[in-house]
Formats: structure tokens, C-alpha cells, sequence
């Protein structure tokens, strides 16, 4: 068995599950751009883009479950996708105390995307943060970014 320095129990499960559906988004979000030259716009684009990106890795990398490791009163939390349109960058303030929440920043040409998440820094704790490296308060924040113009278009 092999520990985290400073880790937590959670940390096991919540730091990948939350890791996976980071590097899913963004994996997934390359698809959808390669397909419609922009990033998703919205909600129902957003879960299009997750849906339809495993079969384009030839399920080689599964969709991101929609249930997170959070749970409240023995229930376990779904992620939450807060979409905020017309951004300049990454979600930092005024976030949801609910672990668990994905913030979703396109920008008005939908060329440029963030993603941040809230998660807990310990096991049981009355309200979350940003997800940080390893979960630990001191660490850098987890961010997913992309812009269009790192993806070159691949022409038949």
C-alpha cells in the first residue's frame, strides 16, 4: 500500500475520481473542439461532449461517472456543472460550499475553456473549497484549461 505524505483517508478516493473527470473534460473537450471548432456553449453541450467522447477514444478512456465520491448524510453527491458563459478565466471565487461542484467558464467565442472544482480537504468538513493539488489547502489550484488555437485542425 503506498500513502501520501500529509494525505488524507478521502484523498484515496475523492483525489481520483475528481482527477479522472478533470482529465476527462479535457480530453473529451478536444473531440467536441475538433469536431465543431469551438468548445460547448452550454449544459446540454457540455454533457453531449462527455457523452459522446468515450466512443471517439474507441472506449479506451470511459466517460466520467456523474456521481462523486462527496456524500452528505450517507448519500453519496452528484457532480454539479455550473456553467458560466462569456468568461475571461477559471471560476476562483464566490464558490458553492457543496463539494463536488464543477465550474464550467467557455468564453464569448467559445474558444477558450476552464474548469475548476470544489472538493473537501479533510473527511468531514462543513464546507469545501477549490480542489488544490493532493487536496492539501497549501497547493496550487486544480485548473483544466484549453484554448482552440493549441489544437491544430486536421484537414482529410
Amino acid at each position: 500500500m503506498v500513502y501520501i505524505p500529509d494525505g488524507m483517508p478521502h484523498v484515496q478516493r475523492s483525489m481520483v475520481a475528481d482527477s479522472n473527470y478533470l482529465s476527462s473534460v479535457n480530453s473529451f473537450f478536444r473531440v467536441w473542439y475538433e469536431a465543431h471548432h469551438r468548445f460547448p456553449a452550454n449544459r446540454d453541450e457540455f454533457d453531449n461532449a462527455l457523452e459522446s467522447g468515450q466512443a471517439a477514444w474507441q472506449n479506451r478512456v470511459q466517460s466520467p461517472s456523474r456521481w462523486s465520491f462527496y456524500s452528505r448524510k450517507g448519500v453519496r453527491l452528484p457532480y454539479e456543472v455550473v456553467v458560466v458563459t462569456n468568461a475571461n478565466g477559471p471560476r476562483t471565487d464566490n464558490v458553492s460550499d457543496r463539494p463536488g461542484v464543477v465550474y464550467y467558464c467557455v468564453s464569448t467565442d467559445q474558444q477558450e475553456f476552464w474548469v475548476t472544482m470544489t472538493g473537501l480537504h479533510q473527511d468531514v468538513a462543513h464546507t469545501a473549497i477549490l480542489k488544490r493539488v493532493a487536496d492539501l489547502p497549501y497547493e496550487k489550484l486544480w485548473l483544466v484549461k484549453a484554448a482552440g488555437k493549441d489544437y491544430p485542425i486536421h484537414k482529410p
